[in-house]
């Protein structure tokens, strides 16, 4: 069983903990998931708050159902799931950081400087 956090609701916990399976790898495409039962059982959680995370995610076309069978992992989630953090993380994080490193007056050329070392082009 894996703990939740207080401050957020689970099945958004959920949700993310399955969208990390799919970006590990841990899930690939057309894998079956978990009955709704089975992952309330396995996290002690109610089988309705499994089925909002679950049905989230179907809503967005990572996952989706085949009745009577099972959920799946759809083909290209994990595009779909790093199309959508990379949005995200540009607007959330990589935006406010550069602007702060503008503040502190670092200079484009340093900033460069750090990104080519941490991708690896510059030793």
């Amino acid at each position: 069983m894996k703990a939740f956090k207080d401050d957020i609701p689970i099945y958004l916990q959920l949700r993310q903990q399955i969208e990390e399976q799919i970006l590990a790898r841990a899930l690939k495409e057309e894998d079956r998931l978990k009955s709704l039962r089975e992952m309330a059982a396995e996290y002690r959680i109610n089988p309705i708050t499994a089925g909002n995370a679950v049905n989230a995610l179907v809503d967005e076309g990572i996952l989706y159902q085949k009745r009577g069978i099972g959920v799946f992992v759809a083909p290209g989630a994990r595009e779909l799931i790093i199309a959508s953090r990379k949005s995200s993380f540009v607007q959330e994080s990589l935006v406010p950081t550069l602007k702060l490193a503008k503040g502190y007056e670092i200079s484009q050329e340093d900033i460069i400087k750090k990104v080519k070392k941490v991708y690896g082009e510059e030793q």
